[in-house]
């Protein structure tokens, strides 16, 4: 637990430390008071809006976290068929979108301090794997709240990441716990359940179980609402204290940071980036992204360790044809749209298509939300270098090699023959490079920076 504690600690220093230290301090704004927002506009649009269902007029911190988790329980469900839509997905990326008025008034709100950015440890400290999504970070709770919100049918991941949401927006610090929960006779399931900051500390909350009772009994009765007690907590929830002790630790630091956001003129705007999170490593190749206008709409505030998906990419293969071309490209009103799971408002993958560089699954669809391998990211950038250079898409054998010499991949049998020209090209002039035991990886998944480096690099060869 001490070196998750010091890796806690060390990422709220490090967030302290952006912040100027010569500045007029505002007028002091109380914890609890002020919004804390993911940054995800469509998630904290529609937050909004629930919120304005909900109607929190409580006097208390206490009261007014209950009526959010009354709200949760009796509106949302587990089980269900979500059919039904509560939101109008166009109505919520028209609202919410960069040059909407709610998105206008977030970013001031942010440079302001009238509401403030959750602070997200878990996504600054990253996975084991480099893959998995951490289970407190703002794009998974940001992820699950949606699809909550958007449906009201979940599992105790939804439950725990929209009460999560909720609270942000009320101005409270509220984290996401996994483990599992131990039922009656001894055995155990996988849970997700809930820590909020109220006073300088936190209080354990579980409304995915305490709507499980209301289901049988037709009434809440709390057992699982702000409870103070860990040990009491400890018999119906096992977990890795590892995180929550270092969130409790750190609560005094943690509240800092956040007083700091908000007294602060200016602050936000100084260290507000495009995007929500991402590895150290990558920012410079970001910030070039930017320059070079290859940045995409769909990475604003996201968080760039998590996997890229193919719509995703199609959009950064887009800009990057149109940085080597110079061209502007134009949808083609007349195509017809060749996948079932594209629809007019995924403009860069129709795109992608009309220019040759991206193909579907074959089955009918272009997998809008699967993830792209490495293999895969490589031969759209590498079509999109054969169409810049030669007017047509081929193989990448007519692709020019580069001087970097590289020994032969052990697992080069693994890449896909399609693949192979266009990893060897980009290999061979440094923009790729293979795993650290000789290994190319064709089939893991590439993350969004890393994705935004290849491509950055890329534009210089």
């Amino acid at each position: 637990m001490k070196k998750r504690l010091f890796a806690l600690v060390l990422v709220l220093t490090m967030v302290l430390g952006l912040l100027p230290v010569t500045a007029a301090a505002k007028e002091e704004k109380l914890y609890g008071e002020v919004p804390m927002y993911l940054g995800y506009a469509d998630v904290d649009y529609m937050a909004e809006q629930v919120l304005k269902d909900i109607k929190v007029t409580g006097d208390t911190d206490k009261e007014r976290i209950r009526q959010v988790y009354d709200w949760i329980i009796y509106n949302c469900d587990r089980s269900g068929t979500g059919d039904t839509a509560y939101f109008d997905p166009d109505e919520v990326m028209e609202k919410s979108q960069d040059g909407s008025k709610f998105f206008k008034n977030m970013v001031d709100g942010i440079k302001d301090g009238d509401l403030t950015l959750r602070i997200d440890v878990a996504g600054e400290m990253g996975s084991p794997d480099g893959f998995t999504i951490p289970y407190d970070s703002s794009y998974y709770i940001a992820s699950f709240a949606y699809q909550m919100m958007m449906y009201r049918v979940g599992n105790c991941a939804h439950y725990a990441a929209l009460l999560n949401l909720l609270l942000n927006h009320l101005g409270y610090d509220c984290r996401l716990i996994d483990g599992n929960f131990i039922n009656n006779d001894g055995s155990k399931v996988e849970h997700k359940w809930n820590m909020v900051l109220v006073d300088g500390k936190y209080y354990w909350l579980d409304p995915r179980m305490d709507h499980s009772i209301y289901e049988n009994t037709g009434k809440i009765n709390y057992t699982y609402f702000m409870v103070e007690d860990t040990a009491q907590w400890e018999k119906k929830h096992e977990w890795d204290h590892s995180y929550s002790d270092a969130m409790m630790e750190s609560a005094p630091l943690l509240l800092e940071a956040y007083g700091l956001q908000l007294e602060i003129p200016g602050m936000a705007e100084e260290t507000i980036k495009a995007w929500g999170s991402c590895s150290a490593w990558a920012e410079p190749y970001l910030e070039k992204s930017l320059d070079k206008e290859i940045y995409p709409d769909v990475f604003v505030l996201a968080d760039m360790t998590q996997a890229v998906t193919r719509a995703e990419f199609a959009s950064v293969a887009v800009l990057f044809y149109q940085a080597l071309t110079g061209e502007t490209v134009k949808p083609d009103e007349e195509q017809e749209n060749p996948f079932s799971d594209v629809t007019a408002e995924d403009k860069d993958v129709l795109m992608a298509y009309q220019l040759g560089i991206v193909n579907g699954m074959g089955d009918g669809t272009f997998g809008v939300n699967g993830t792209l391998t490495r293999e895969q990211a490589v031969t759209m950038l590498g079509r999109v270098v054969e169409l810049a250079r030669d007017g047509k898409v081929s193989d990448g054998s007519g692709l020019k090699k580069g001087d970097t010499q590289v020994a032969a991949f052990t697992d080069d049998a693994k890449i896909g023959g399609w693949a192979k020209h266009y990893v060897s090209y980009f290999v061979s002039h440094g923009v790729v490079n293979g795993m650290t035991d000789g290994s190319f990886a064709p089939g893991a998944n590439m993350t969004r920076e890393q994705a935004m480096k290849v491509a950055v690099e890329a534009l210089d060869k």
